[in-house]
C-alpha cells in the first residue's frame, strides 16, 4: 500500500510539472508573436516593491550602421511573490520586430542586456525591441513586459544640435528610481549622449539615464544625505541640458521665526497609512501622537526649534501582516527676521474667594486657567508670555508689567485692598510680583537675541485683608511693555 502511494505522488508531481513547462513553452518558445501590451511601473516606497514590474526598461536610441548596440532593462519580483514563491523564479527574454512593430521574433534570453550590432542600412530603419519577464514557477503571477524601444540605425553619422532633458518622475522616495530621458535635434541624431549626476551618492544616475535614489539613512538628525534635490544632466556633441529630481520622503524646511512649518509626505501609495511621527532634538527622538500626512510646528523659534529634525513611520499591509518602515529625517532651520515683538500675553482667571474669608485676613489665589467672559480679556487662556527676537543687532530688551488697581465690574468706585499679582513659571525660573499700584514692574530682560516663550498658568493672586471689600467681580488690565536699551 505505501509504494502504491509513493508511485501516484510521483506521477502527480509530475503530471503537474508536465503541465507548467508545456506553459511555459506556449509563450516563451514560440518563434514569433505581436507586440504585448507594456506593464504598469511598478509601485514601491522606501525601496519595498509593492508591486512588481520594470524598474528599468529598454530606451530608445540612435546609431549609425557598424554600431555595438546594447539594450538594458532590470525587472523586480514584488515582494508578496517572493515571500510566498521563493523557489520561482524569472527570466528575461528579448523581442525584436524588423516589420515595423507588426510581428515580433524572440532574440535572446535569460540576460539583463541584449547586444547585436547594427546592420548595414541604406536609409533611416527603426527595430523595435521588447523585454519580457517571464515567471517560472507555482503560482497566479504573471508575465511583466516592457516598453517598447525604437532603435533607429542611420547609415551615416548625424550630429545633435541641440537636445532636452525630461524624467518620468521628478520625485523619488528613498531607494525609488526613474529614468531621464533626452529629446535631440535633430531626432535622428545619432552622437552618443552621457548622464552625469550632480550628487553620486544622492541619486546616481547610469549610462541608460536610470537614476537610482539613495536609501533611508538610520541617522535622524536630518544631517544625512538622503534628501534634497539632484540634477541630472544629459550631453551630446557638446550640448547639455539638466532636470531636477527631489529625493526623499521628506525635505528640509527653513522659515523665518514666528511662521509656521510644515513636513509633508508626499502621496503615499494605497494601503501605506502613517503610524507616527517623531521630533528629533539633541539626538533624543519624542513621539508626537499624530498620524496625519503632514506635521506642523507652529510658530517655529530660534531658540526652540532651530536645528530639530523630523521623520515618520509608515504602516503597509503584507499577506495580513502589518510591516512598518521609517521615513528619512528631515531638518527645521529657523532664521532670525529682524523682528523683536511681544507675540503673547496671558489672561488671569483667578476664581473667587468669600468677602468674609477676605475681611478677616490675607488670601491667595491660584490662576484657574480657564476662559472668561470678562471685558478685560484680550489675550490667551493657557498661559502663554511669549517675546520674538530674531534680531541679529541692538540692545538688550526688557519686558515690564504695570497693573492698576482692582475695580468692581463696571465700577470705578469700589477697589480691592491691597493686591500683588506673581507672574510664576517655575520652568523658567521666572517669579515676579507685580503690586496693583499702576507702577511699571520689571519681568524680564535679555541679554542675548532669543526669545523666551514662558508659561505663566501658575500664577497667583495675593489679596491683602480688606475689612471693607463688597462683593462683586473685580477686574484689572495688565499692560505689558517691550522696550529695548540704546545699543
Amino acid at each position: 500500500m505505501r509504494k502504491w502511494q509513493r508511485q501516484l505522488t510521483r506521477l502527480v508531481i509530475g503530471l503537474l510539472v508536465g503541465l507548467s513547462i508545456l506553459n511555459i513553452g506556449v509563450s516563451a518558445q514560440a518563434a514569433s508573436t505581436a507586440p504585448q501590451t507594456p506593464t504598469s511601473p511598478p509601485t514601491s516606497i522606501l525601496g519595498i516593491n509593492l508591486a512588481g514590474g520594470f524598474t528599468q526598461e529598454p530606451i530608445d536610441s540612435n546609431h549609425i550602421s557598424g554600431d555595438t548596440v546594447t539594450l538594458s532593462a532590470k525587472g523586480t519580483r514584488n515582494i508578496l511573490e517572493a515571500l510566498t514563491n521563493p523557489f520561482g523564479s524569472r527570466k528575461y527574454v528579448w523581442w525584436e520586430s524588423t516589420d515595423g512593430g507588426n510581428t515580433y521574433s524572440k532574440v535572446g534570453s535569460n540576460s539583463t542586456t541584449y547586444t547585436f550590432t547594427a546592420p548595414q542600412v541604406s536609409g533611416v530603419t527603426h527595430l523595435y525591441f521588447q523585454c519580457q519577464y517571464d515567471f517560472t514557477g507555482i503560482g497566479l503571477f504573471y508575465n511583466e513586459w516592457s516598453r517598447i524601444a525604437d532603435v533607429i540605425i542611420m547609415p551615416d553619422r548625424v550630429p545633435t544640435t541641440s537636445i532636452k532633458v525630461t524624467a518620468d518622475s521628478t520625485a523619488l522616495y528613498n531607494g525609488e528610481i526613474t529614468t531621464v530621458h533626452a529629446t535631440v535635434t535633430p531626432s535622428t541624431a545619432t552622437d552618443p549622449i552621457t548622464w552625469t549626476s550632480s550628487n553620486p551618492s544622492l541619486a546616481s544616475v547610469d549610462e541608460y539615464g536610470n537614476v537610482v535614489a539613495a536609501d533611508t539613512s538610520s541617522s535622524t538628525d536630518g544631517l544625512a544625505n538622503d534628501h534634497g534635490i539632484v540634477t541630472i544632466t544629459g550631453s551630446s556633441n557638446g550640448k547639455k541640458d539638466s532636470v531636477k529630481i527631489m529625493i526623499g520622503t521628506l525635505q528640509n524646511v527653513t522659515v523665518k521665526e514666528g511662521s509656521d512649518a510644515t513636513f509633508t509626505l508626499r502621496d503615499l501609495p494605497e494601503g501605506m497609512t502613517v503610524s507616527n511621527w517623531y521630533r528629533v532634538e539633541d539626538g533624543t527622538a519624542t513621539a508626537l501622537n499624530t498620524t496625519d500626512t503632514s506635521y506642523t510646528v507652529n510658530s517655529a523659534s530660534v531658540a526652540g526649534d532651530n536645528g530639530t529634525s523630523y521623520y515618520a513611520t509608515l504602516n503597509y499591509t503584507l499577506n495580513g501582516s502589518t510591516k512598518s518602515v521609517t521615513t528619512n529625517s528631515a531638518l527645521l532651520t529657523v532664521e532670525k527676521t529682524g523682528l523683536l515683538s511681544l507675540t503673547a500675553v496671558p489672561n488671569f482667571n483667578f476664581g473667587g474667594i468669600d468677602a468674609a474669608t477676605l475681611c478677616q485676613g490675607d488670601a491667595t489665589l491660584d490662576n484657574m486657567d480657564v476662559a472668561s467672559n470678562g471685558s478685560n480679556y484680550d489675550g490667551n487662556n493657557n498661559g502663554s508670555l511669549t517675546v520674538t527676537d530674531s534680531r541679529e543687532t541692538g540692545g538688550d530688551w526688557t519686558l515690564t508689567a504695570t497693573l492698576p488697581q482692582f475695580t468692581l465690574d463696571g465700577t470705578n468706585s469700589s477697589h480691592l485692598g491691597a493686591t500683588t499679582l506673581d507672574v510664576y513659571d517655575p520652568a523658567d525660573r521666572l517669579d515676579q510680583n507685580v503690586p496693583a499700584n499702576n507702577e511699571a514692574t520689571t519681568i524680564y530682560t535679555s541679554s542675548d537675541y532669543d526669545g523666551q516663550d514662558f508659561d505663566v498658568t501658575d500664577s497667583q493672586l495675593l489679596l491683602s485683608q480688606d475689612p471693607l471689600v463688597t462683593a462683586g467681580d473685580y477686574q484689572s488690565t495688565v499692560t505689558w511693555t517691550l522696550s529695548v536699551a540704546p545699543s
